[in-house]
């Protein structure tokens, strides 16, 4: 059974929500799709909640240079009715069920375009941009995958992190998306 701090949302706000993540996966495919091929080929040390469901576990990264593309086997939203909806339309607009998260590296930093894990609770999955110091390290923090260089408090206090080792690929967002979908 699993044990969310979330209660469901009213449909007109549920299907808003799910439309505007949506919208900005879009955005963040388009952006990587776009964005020329520059900086370090680099892999950084991925850790997840320990409370996050296997089935949303990373199970991917694809590498290109100034890039990294976590490939995640799917979402699983914090109550039933909203996953059950945001998984629909996660197959209908984008394809596939698994999620995939883009982010920007230079030699110094992480750049974050709507994936940044800035003040969410697990079941918020707010999507934030932002900038971090490159450590060599992210922690995904929500059950949508945003994205941090350090731990966050709440997941901490609710069990912590685990390493992940996901397969490692070359290729770019493209590839990414081909993979996410034979999945």
């Amino acid at each position: 059974m699993r044990r969310y701090l979330a209660l469901e949302l009213p449909s007109p706000v549920r299907n808003l929500k799910i439309k505007e993540d949506l919208d900005l996966q879009i955005r963040q495919r388009e952006l990587f799709r776009l964005r020329a091929k520059l900086g370090p080929e680099v892999t950084l040390t991925i850790f997840q909640p320990v409370i996050e469901p296997e089935e949303g576990q990373l199970c991917a990264i694809f590498i290109a240079p100034g890039e990294n593309h976590l490939v995640f086997r799917d979402e699983v939203a914090p109550t039933k009715l909203w996953d059950e909806w945001y998984r629909e339309y996660r197959i209908r607009s984008l394809g596939r069920v698994a999620d995939i998260e883009s982010i920007e590296i230079t030699e110094a930093e992480v750049i974050y375009h709507w994936c940044y894990s800035f003040a969410n609770l697990y079941e918020s999955g707010l999507h934030y941009s932002g900038r971090q110091d490159r450590t060599g390290v992210l922690y995904s923090s929500s059950w949508n995958h945003m994205l941090n260089n350090k731990p966050q408090v709440p997941i901490l206090l609710r069990g912590g992190y685990r390493r992940l080792e996901p397969e490692i690929y070359y290729g770019d967002r493209d590839a990414a998306e081909e993979y996410a979908r034979s999945l």
